[in-house]
């Protein structure tokens, strides 16, 4: 029989104790939780890198809009960091970058934001002194993440888009039509003739595309649980901003990126710059995405000339990458896994 004396038992119970908190430590020292501010592009601008497990794969992540900063949101990533490390950016002219420089925020292009998404891709790198980075693009950074990919492929293993934007164009004739049967079926004959009236042309009018905003669909389902109840204790509502955080997030997001990006949106058509692509692609698209309708994503993938490509559909709207984490991130690790790279 076994017999166990007071000091043994102990030096037992110490030394188990004392591997638990090795294991703890091990893994805080092998996290990482990075918030703060960076010179890009001769402006400071607002950088967060967090994972569970540092050693992991990298991405960096692209927020859509343009202005929608996800800097208040962080906490909606944590499915996201447990299998990656996930390098956040507010930019240029968004949430806390524009809450620093405000209006007087210069340079305000898809050149320059595609410059200083290139400069933060390279910081990440270098903080977590690895080669290259996953990037993911949501919406306005769908397009965004095109243009950086072609203009520096070697800092990245693949791009991901979704609610992907292929043509600004294209795009607000989608929405167009479908404000058309929102009107009609609100017997509005009046609206419905302002937009059969509309044209091509008039996509470069403010004031003649008023119309198109009034009876575009609005967000419903998931998305408009994830902008009202999920989002709202974050930042408040536009018209009551929940504090002055939430007030450089609403400006930045409406009132300036908005309107400053809103030409780079309607004139881009990923097409013009060719159809060969240099690194491997994959599209993840919500199945009810109303605001970046699926059908263009899956016809310019498959035009497109790639390494590597493929294209899934997950439960969701727009916002399918954060309403449905685990649909997103089992959909990316499968793609992943193709291109060999370890997580």
């Amino acid at each position: 029989m076994l017999s166990l004396t007071r000091r043994r038992l102990l030096s037992v119970v110490g030394a188990s104790a004392m591997i638990g908190i090795t294991r703890n430590v091990y893994a805080l020292l092998q996290s990482i939780n990075k918030t703060h501010f960076v010179s890009i592009g001769g402006i400071e601008q607002w950088i967060a890198i967090r994972g569970g497990d540092c050693s992991r794969t990298a991405i960096l992540f692209l927020h859509g809009g343009p202005g929608e900063a996800q800097s208040p949101f962080l906490s909606f990533f944590a499915p996201w960091e447990e299998r990656y490390v996930v390098a956040q950016w507010d930019q240029r002219g968004s949430g806390k970058t524009f809450g620093k420089i405000g209006v007087a925020t210069p340079n305000m292009t898809l050149e320059q934001l595609t410059q200083d998404t290139i400069e933060v891709a390279q910081y990440v790198i270098n903080q977590l002194g690895i080669r290259k980075l996953i990037l993911v693009g949501h919406s306005w950074g769908s397009m965004l993440g095109l243009c950086v990919v072609r203009a520096r492929p070697e800092l990245f293993h693949v791009f991901v888009g979704t609610g992907q934007i292929v043509s600004g164009r294209e795009l607000i004739e989608s929405w167009r039509l479908s404000a058309i049967k929102r009107a009609r079926r609100a017997q509005d004959a009046d609206a419905v003739m302002q937009l059969n009236s509309l044209r091509e042309q008039d996509f470069n009018d403010d004031a003649k595309l008023g119309v198109l905003w009034k009876w575009r669909a609005p967000f419903t389902g998931s998305d408009w649980d994830l902008i009202t109840r999920q989002r709202e204790p974050f930042v408040g509502t536009y018209e009551k901003p929940a504090n002055a955080e939430a007030i450089n997030w609403y400006q930045g997001f409406f009132e300036f990126s908005q309107l400053k990006l809103w030409p780079f949106t309607r004139d881009f058509d990923a097409r013009a710059a060719g159809m060969s692509f240099p690194i491997p692609y994959f599209v993840v698209q919500g199945r009810d995405d109303d605001r970046t309708p699926s059908e263009p994503a899956r016809k310019f993938l498959n035009e497109l000339h790639a390494p590597l490509k493929g294209y899934s559909e997950i439960t969701g709207g727009h916002f399918a990458c954060f309403t449905n984490p685990s649909g997103f991130l089992n959909a990316l690790d499968k793609d992943i896994r193709r291109l060999g790279i370890k997580q």
